[in-house]
């Protein structure tokens, strides 16, 4: 087992929650300059716009990392995920989706996905709502190792419940399950949970806790990857 990165985007962390039409949206961002017995530079930006109409939502992440010493990257990682989502009735909602993302302590030099499906909610009350969803999905991958370059067909289903404690406390636990339509056995499960601390309207901290089982990783990367952070949110709101 290793502390790395997770490959699977976990899509229902990033929805904001709102009654309200029009645009709404978070960011963060950070630059950290180390020095001990070597320095290091921390550089990362999270930006996230969602437009919401009466029957439309509209969704765009924006993430970037790297943290290197004079020598090496210990990480250098970015993703761009766009999404649409149409309300079909109160229970179901379609979704389509496109991804692009690489990841060097993963050896992917570069993911691109695009994909389609149907978003179900099972309950929706107002402190407790599990929503399911299951979608189809191209993917094309490239790796540093080899050049290994493959595209795949992929279903990608997700349970994930949100679990409102009290106005200052929330739990969001999502988990995914993707595999290959023509061999089963290349799959990816991961399960992601939050736990956010509102500290005021808008500035909350959040505990990630993600892992992830990729059943055919690539060349010379191990089957199970986790990792825990600590994030401070800013919600800039409307």
């Amino acid at each position: 087992m290793v502390l790395t990165e997770a490959q699977v985007l976990n899509i229902e962390r990033e929805r904001i929650r709102t009654d309200t039409t029009g645009w709404s949206g978070t960011g963060k961002a950070s630059v950290n300059l180390i020095s001990n017995t070597r320095k290091f530079l921390e550089t990362g930006l999270n930006l996230h716009f969602q437009y919401k109409t009466e029957r439309s939502l509209y969704l765009a992440l924006s993430d970037y990392e790297v943290i290197k010493s004079e020598e090496n990257d210990f990480s250098n990682k970015g993703m761009q995920h766009f999404r649409y989502n149409y309300k079909l009735g109160k229970v179901h909602t379609f979704e389509a989706f496109t991804q692009a993302q690489f990841n060097k302590v993963l050896n992917l030099n570069f993911r691109g996905l695009a994909g389609a499906g149907l978003r179900s909610k099972i309950l929706g009350y107002d402190n407790f709502r599990l929503y399911t969803g299951v979608a189809y999905m191209l993917e094309y991958e490239e790796s540093k190792i080899n050049e290994l370059k493959e595209y795949n067909n992929r279903f990608s289903s997700y349970l994930s419940l949100t679990f409102k404690i009290s106005d200052n406390l929330t739990i969001i636990n999502t988990t995914y399950y993707q595999p290959r339509i023509d061999y089963l056995k290349d799959y990816r499960l991961s399960n992601n949970l939050d736990v956010i601390f509102r500290i005021s309207k808008r500035l909350s901290y959040v505990l990630k806790f993600e892992h992830i089982t990729d059943n055919q990783p690539l060349p010379e990367m191990p089957r199970v990857t986790y990792n825990l952070k600590n994030t401070l949110l800013f919600d800039f709101g409307k």
